[in-house]
């Protein structure tokens, strides 16, 4: 986050200078700057939840419902006011790359808490650059970059870095990834440059109330299950798995109806009580996996080049 600070002097991209700021910082400093950016975070997080909760953007101060062609906004990409495809360009223009995300993210993550945002890694193919997929109410939106679309296609009229989007309402076509080749922001670049080229130290997310499955799948899994509480399969974040293998003797099943009782009473997952009651008697595995109800990553077909 600090690359956003420093951006008028780097505009031009060259990480190893901003390595070599960044080495001559003192710690306080650097905490000086990080401290910044969550004050600044969290103040924006804050406005932009009092807003949409009273369905007005925190950008522009209209309610969702609106459109005014002079004055292009995110907001529009809701879908709640008579945004059409054409208009899409007005907003690229004026926003960049994170910036259309965060909100995008800031809005799913109202809804459903991460597993509205499918950002796995795991799931995104070794020649992508940006590949997942958000889902918010009955809209769902693709954000797709190969290595290819990153450094321009060559000896084309679509030689710049750029991006493709796609959106669907009701699972129907509104934006397709073919319709645009989405210019990066200067900005946008800056900060994709960082974080490919100086990923051991630099790391850049979008917020708090912007992280999507890739960050609740990292989480130390003992403390993920302490926290967690039972919910229904549409709505949860995580998918358990638990083998239980009794030590000596066999587990009495009256144990066991114990430990449902509990959970079904406190919410807890069994997993997690059957560690404790079980502690000495029987080895507990768990698994923790995401859900099977997080939207699945929109595949682009890729034009190879001749």
């Amino acid at each position: 986050m600090q690359a956003l600070i420093l951006w008028e002097a780097l505009m031009y991209h060259d990480t190893m200078q901003y390595k070599k700021i960044f080495d001559s910082m003192s710690p306080e400093h650097i905490e000086e700057m990080n401290q910044h950016q969550k004050e600044e975070h969290i103040k924006q997080a804050h406005a932009f939840k009092i807003g949409y909760e009273q369905d007005i953007c925190y950008l522009c101060g209209k309610p969702f419902k609106t459109i005014s062609k002079n004055e292009p906004c995110l907001h529009w990409l809701l879908r709640q006011c008579k945004f059409k495809k054409k208009d899409f360009p007005l907003i690229y223009e004026r926003y960049g790359y994170g910036n259309i995300a965060a909100f995008l993210r800031w809005c799913a993550n109202q809804e459903r808490f991460h597993s509205n945002i499918n950002d796995l890694e795991e799931e995104k193919a070794d020649r992508k650059v940006i590949s997942y997929t958000i889902r918010w109410k009955n809209i769902e939106w693709t954000f797709d970059c190969s290595k290819n679309d990153y450094t321009g296609h060559e000896s084309t009229s679509i030689d710049y870095p750029h991006y493709h989007f796609q959106m669907r309402i009701d699972g129907r076509q509104f934006i397709n990834f073919n319709d645009f080749h989405i210019p990066f922001h200067d900005q946008d670049l800056f900060v994709l440059s960082l974080s490919q080229e100086q990923g051991d130290w630099f790391y850049h997310n979008f917020g708090s109330i912007g992280s999507g499955m890739e960050e609740a799948v990292s989480v130390d899994p003992e403390v993920a299950l302490e926290h967690m509480s039972r919910t229904e399969e549409d709505d949860a974040t995580y998918h358990l798995s638990t083998v239980i293998e009794a030590i000596d003797q066999p587990i009495s099943g009256v144990l066991i109806d114990e430990i449902r009782e509990e959970s079904e009473r406190t919410g807890q997952p069994m997993s997690y009580i059957a560690k404790e009651k079980l502690a000495g008697i029987a080895n507990v595995r768990t698994v923790i996996t995401p859900s099977e109800s997080i939207p699945d990553i929109a595949s682009r077909t890729e034009h190879k080049r001749r």
